[in-house]
């Protein structure tokens, strides 16, 4: 079974069945960034609290050296650890990344297409530049808010911090998409672009995942 056999093979299954592929692959893209997220927050300690080898932590409370156990340390910090890894979260997550890939990317980008044809210039930036003002500011509220809701927050404390969060998010969302967006319109064929999209999405919503999460503190 040659590589040029399986490659075919496989832009044969993207191009027969899309919804399918791209749903899959942001599944397990956006999935697999929430953990590398909670794996971030995780490292960082709890509530934002990086606890270190001399016994200090970043709230600068000291403690004795002879009153400080390493082995001890070193299974609290394993604990801690495996009871904070969420699986219902990264599953959410999954399933938000597969909703998206599989259907609101392929949609939205098709209709900037039909609206300015083209990949010159113009048309390029336009479909670019309305795609962060429309689909990302949307993606970034919907995908905030579901995390926050499925974590177990209040609706009335989702809404504002997600309305604190989405000035900074929009400003970094314009940092990494715009240029993106800009090679994905003019380079990137329409049936790649969905998981080309995914992949783009999965370090972004490691972000999203984190600053989703971030109620007790700011990162």
């Amino acid at each position: 079974m040659s590589s040029r056999w399986i490659v075919a093979r496989v832009a044969n299954t993207i191009r027969e069945r899309p919804i399918l592929f791209n749903s899959l692959t942001g599944f397990l893209l956006c999935a697999g960034s929430d953990a590398i997220a909670q794996k971030i927050e995780s490292s960082k300690g709890p509530q934002g609290v990086n606890n270190t080898d001399d016994g200090t932590d970043s709230g600068h409370v000291h403690h004795r050296d002879d009153d400080v156990n390493p082995q001890t340390m070193d299974g609290a910090r394993a604990l801690l650890e495996k009871e904070s890894f969420d699986y219902h979260r990264v599953l959410s997550a999954g399933f938000i990344g597969a909703f998206f890939g599989g259907f609101v990317y392929p949609f939205a980008y098709a209709r900037l297409d039909t609206l300015w044809k083209g990949v010159h210039f113009s048309s390029v930036f336009k479909k670019s530049v309305v795609e962060i003002g429309t689909v990302g500011i949307f993606v970034n509220c919907i995908s905030m808010s579901s995390r926050g809701l499925l974590g177990g927050h209040e609706s009335e404390h989702v809404a504002q911090h997600v309305f604190q969060e989405m000035p900074t998010v929009t400003m970094n969302d314009v940092r990494v998409w715009l240029p993106y967006n800009l090679v994905a319109f003019s380079i990137i064929p329409v049936h790649i672009r969905p998981s080309t999209t995914a992949m783009m999405e999965a370090t972004w919503q490691a972000y999203i995942s984190i600053r989703s999460n971030a109620y007790k503190e700011n990162i």
